[in-house]
């Protein structure tokens, strides 16, 4: 009988033996089961970058969209042609205009010719102004008005004896007392060559694009008006 139960003990020893596992099998499983649990960490720490890189594009793209959007109501940029401008604005300048019918004298306007061309000259005469040229002298409704933009110029041409602006009245031009209402004198910076008012007559409010806020290109002679 003692025989007999300590076989049956051996067995039963033997058996808890071969149920517990190893040292070696035991870390291998904690290692394994560690593994998957690093990789799910750097997946979660990688996704939540990859989502705000996305969101910041697109909000960064959806931004410049509108801002172009909303510019191209308010904002344009055009190309000088011709040399009525100079020395101000040459062939080819790019510039900044502003829409808006809301001038001021000397404003640089941007403008539709009756020839359908798009211009820049510089708006001298207002509605319900009396406009005069006497001796290079700008009279608005009798008064002496500097045109300090176009001094140098003016020296230059009196000290050849020639005057740089013609005389003129806007009674020789539209054959009225006044500028209409909704309508504007213009004239070009480079006055003996210009082609402005003095050829075309005044311009009208509805055929105005907007004024010249700054000159883009060439870098060297960016400026703001």
């Amino acid at each position: 009988m003692e025989i007999e139960s300590k076989r049956i003990r051996k067995k039963k020893l033997t058996a808890v033996r071969k149920k517990r596992p190893s040292q070696k099998v035991q870390e291998k499983k904690a290692r394994n089961n560690k593994r998957p649990n690093h990789k799910r960490r750097i997946k979660r720490k990688k996704h939540p970058v990859k989502n705000y890189l996305k969101e910041f594009i697109f909000a960064i793209s959806l931004g410049v969209v509108l801002v172009i959007f909303i510019c191209s109501f308010f904002l344009t940029i055009m190309m000088v042609h011709g040399f009525s401008m100079i020395p101000t604005l040459r062939e080819k300048d790019q510039v900044l205009v502003q829409k808006t019918t809301d001038l001021k004298r000397f404003d640089l306007v941007v403008f539709k010719s009756g020839n359908g061309y798009t211009q820049i000259r510089r708006v001298i005469g207002l509605p319900e102004e009396k406009i005069s040229y006497t001796n290079d002298t700008l009279f608005v409704n009798d008064q002496p008005i500097d045109e300090k933009f176009i001094i140098d110029e003016i020296n230059e041409s009196q000290r050849n004896g020639k005057n740089f602006t013609e005389d003129f009245t806007n009674w020789t031009l539209t054959s009225a007392s006044v500028i209409p209402e909704r309508y504007y004198l213009v004239l070009g910076d480079n006055r003996p060559y210009a082609t402005d008012s003095r050829h075309y007559g005044l311009i009208a409010k509805e055929n105005v694009i907007g004024k010249v806020t700054m000159q883009l290109l060439p870098f060297d002679d960016f400026k703001v008006f």
